[in-house]
């Protein structure tokens, strides 16, 4: 599933920040691999027409001027990819890109254009950020039916070197009982859904019926047993 890149601003991107310290970890698992569990704001510049320099921060500090990285982001979170390179449009590909090499070293294997406007996700003006200021950047929320390999790359086509991976993974089992969203069950999710229930709040709609009976309680007890992945 091709996801659609709606342009954002100061407030979402500080949205994002604001969520992404408490959660946000980046785990280095190569010498170019980097594993991202949570939405960041990526900034993105170019080192001349070779390499794209990423940098990003979350809970684990700042990251700056990676180059080339491959990039292992979650299901389930929202990154955003702000372009500040100058003369250089970024864009995400899926997988029939024509790509060759290794991770922080990969090349596209093709200077045609129109094989690189082919493999740019749908809608392309949507995953293709042109240098500052033109737009506002690209917003990707991923799912699980997204799981599976990517590749950046600039739109120039004499630039094969600017390229890289990322690897979608998926994201881990939602917790439906941890109604405090702490990771933990324990007495505080049972009066939050008691709370919810009591008020017919949508949240305490376990079997999502629209209706708040037995049912739901029976449903919300058997999540609760079943704990937390």
């Amino acid at each position: 599933m091709k996801n659609i890149r709606k342009p954002f601003g100061l407030g979402t991107i500080v949205a994002v920040l604001a969520a992404s310290p408490l959660h946000a970890d980046t785990t280095q698992t190569g010498p170019s691999v980097y594993e991202i569990d949570a939405g960041v704001l990526f900034t993105i510049v170019n080192q001349g027409a070779s390499s794209w320099l990423w940098s990003w921060t979350d809970s684990s500090g700042a990251f700056t001027n990676i180059e080339d990285p491959t990039l292992v982001l979650t299901a389930g979170e929202t990154y955003l990819f702000d372009n500040v390179a100058s003369i250089h449009p970024f864009a995400i590909t899926d997988d029939t890109l024509p790509v060759s090499g290794t991770d922080g070293n990969y090349f596209r294997d093709t200077t045609d254009p129109g094989v690189i406007n082919d493999a740019v996700l749908s809608p392309t003006a949507d995953f293709i950020d042109d240098p500052a200021p033109a737009i506002d950047g690209i917003t990707w929320s991923l799912t699980n039916d997204d799981v599976g390999i990517y590749y950046y790359t600039c739109m120039i086509p004499f630039h094969p070197g600017m390229t890289g991976k990322f690897e979608i993974v998926a994201g881990a089992p939602s917790c439906q009982a941890d109604l405090t969203n702490d990771g933990l069950l324990n007495f505080f999710d049972v009066s939050a859904f008691l709370s919810a229930f009591a008020l017919m709040d949508p949240v305490a709609d376990f079997n999502d019926d629209g209706q708040f009976n037995f049912f739901d309680v029976s449903a919300f007890l058997t999540a609760f047993a079943d704990g937390c992945p």
